[in-house]
């Protein structure tokens, strides 16, 4: 581990420090990240609030890295901001962030919901939403309420940046679209219709810190009692968070009434084939994923 440090101290990059068997670098901005991250000889694992691969590393799901890259003080990552048709969320902004920000409030308030779900309050000051979709668990309660929005991830590298939609991010269980050089740096989501509801719902073992068992989100508006537009996104089913596409494509246009619903539900649940494991068991997953559904647009029809 010397070596790297030395080497990283003799470009003036980044300060770096070592625990355990982990060099840690900690670049001063992100035009130094990236540099670290475009040489193989410097480039680490990427680390920001820690709070997943931490555990990871330690219960030896994932091997320990011999090298880490910090990013979770860069000061590009850490804001939310707003243009008027986006709102713009820095990789390294944390859970908490997310919850307390009058701009993710309005205008992507399951995302908010999400968050407040994540852990207990340590958990939710020091984890990020980029490590949390960097993760790429099918279980992260933040992905369908990314996944509602039609939004991108934003990757850099000292190539350049280039976005990809977050529908497509996720390409397998643990999978990314993501080159070995590039870090995620924002997330661009388009704002809730003038209108339009979101919601949130997560099923667990208990109440609080639970990993889900199903969750899902959706956004929508219904006119007149019928359906003008439906997105719904549900996680925990699937190597990944999935769009029911299908489900949403039929639903529009459609007058809610107790036919719908009891239609929507058995094709929601038809829709999906989820595993079982220790959490649940596959035929749960079904039933549950489709009264889910049927309640969103329960939710919708008392517009």
């Amino acid at each position: 581990m010397a070596g790297w440090n030395e080497r990283v101290t003799d470009l003036s990059i980044a300060s770096t420090m070592t625990f355990d068997d982990v060099a840690c670098a900690f670049p001063a901005s992100l035009q130094e990240a990236l540099e670290l991250m475009a040489d193989e000889k410097t480039r680490g694992r990427l680390l920001a609030g820690g709070t997943d691969l931490m555990v990871q590393w330690e219960s030896g799901v994932l091997a320990m890295p011999e090298r880490a890259v910090s990013v979770k003080a860069l000061p590009e990552l850490r804001t939310i901001e707003e243009t008027e048709a986006d709102v713009i969320i820095g990789a390294s902004v944390t859970h908490m962030d997310i919850r307390r920000s009058p701009l993710t409030q309005k205008h992507v308030p399951s995302l908010v919901d999400a968050a407040a779900t994540i852990g207990g309050f340590q958990i939710q000051t020091m984890g990020t939403i980029g490590g949390s979709v960097a993760n790429a668990s099918p279980a992260g309660d933040l992905a369908p309420s990314l996944m509602i929005t039609d939004g991108a991830v934003v990757l850099a590298s000292v190539r350049g940046e280039r976005e990809v939609p977050i529908t497509a991010f996720w390409t397998g269980y643990r999978k990314t679209d993501m080159q070995p050089d590039e870090l995620i740096v924002r997330f661009r989501l388009p704002k809730m219709p003038e209108g339009y509801r979101e919601a949130w719902r997560k099923l667990g073992p208990r109440q609080a810190q639970a990993i889900s068992k199903v969750m899902g989100s959706c956004r929508g508006c219904v006119e007149g009692g019928v359906v003008k537009s439906f997105r719904v996104a549900i996680g925990s089913v699937a190597p990944t968070c999935v769009r029911l596409y299908d489900v949403e494509k039929w639903i529009e246009g459609k007058k809610l009434n107790e036919g719908t619903l009891a239609e929507a539900e058995k094709r929601t649940s038809d829709s999906i084939t989820p595993i079982a494991d220790i959490r649940s068991t596959a035929e749960y997953r079904k039933w549950v994923t489709g009264r889910i559904v049927r309640g969103f647009l329960e939710q919708f029809a008392d517009q």
